[in-house]
């Protein structure tokens, strides 16, 4: 007999910076932040003026898709002529999403025993 084994990676209810904006938001509870400051903390190796915008543009989505699900909340104030999120808090409901994010498991290994026949007659997908 020989075994097979590989990873299943799990995707969550959330993109990635989605669930490390809920993350930080519920390990920093009471914090004065905002897309700027994300920004720095989420994305820091962004070295060009373009990469820090697309970075910008990538936590302000993730922020708005927060907002609009109703699981953050706080101001909306303009400045350097786009529109920032400050004072950045979770909801209850986005507390409750924290939490499961967290226990979110994020990836499953899969072990598969084979009995008779040859393993390599197998492809990726399992089909023979």
């Amino acid at each position: 007999m020989d075994d097979l084994s590989f990873k299943v990676n799990t995707p969550g209810k959330f993109s990635a910076i989605e669930g490390a904006i809920l993350g930080y938001l519920y390990d920093h509870p009471g914090g004065n932040i905002g897309t700027e400051g994300l920004v720095r903390i989420l994305k820091p190796q962004q070295s060009t003026a373009e990469q820090q915008r697309q970075a910008f543009d990538e936590v302000q989505y993730g922020i708005e898709t927060l907002y609009a699900e109703r699981l953050v909340t706080g101001k909306i104030v303009p400045k350097s002529g786009k529109v920032q999120h400050v004072q950045l808090r979770l909801t209850s409901e986005g507390k409750v999403e924290a939490i499961k994010e967290r226990r979110r498991t994020a990836g499953i290994n899969v072990e598969i025993v084979l009995v008779g026949g040859d393993p390599s007659s197998i492809d990726k997908v399992g089909n023979r």
